[in-house]
């Protein structure tokens, strides 16, 4: 993977950082370029390039979210239209001698794809379909 040349285009804010990660502002987000329809993506630090962690659709394991935003959520996420949200999965590895692969299916990532701009939000009760 490597660090990637910044991209602007794929340069995703986050205000308030990721949970647990307030001080990661600004990721970029991309793919391997040898792959026509990608299952995982990266998204990598600006301010840390030792930092990146792997993120998914939920579509991918055949999951849909529905997700209940306050006030606060939706003026942070600044999302005029539905269809310019984006919500992603951190997949991860828990030890390198465990070769299972978990993911973070209560704190989806949420960017709204028009202004590269999004929160994560940690979710109490999730509703699946």
């Amino acid at each position: 993977m490597g660090t990637q040349n910044s991209n602007a285009d794929n340069i995703i804010k986050f205000p308030n950082g990721l949970i647990g990660l307030a001080e990661q502002t600004q990721l970029q987000l991309f793919h391997e370029t040898t792959q026509d329809e990608p299952v995982v993506h990266w998204l990598q630090s600006i301010e840390d390039a030792d930092f990146s962690m792997s993120v998914i659709s939920p579509s991918t394991l055949g999951m849909e979210y529905e997700i209940e935003f306050s006030d606060d959520d939706l003026k942070s996420l600044q999302l005029d239209n539905p269809a310019d949200a984006l919500v992603l999965l951190v997949v991860y590895k828990q030890s390198d001698e465990n070769n299972d692969i978990k993911v973070v299916t209560t704190a989806p990532i949420i960017i709204n794809a028009d202004k590269n701009l999004g929160p994560q939000k940690s979710l109490d009760q999730a509703v699946f379909h």
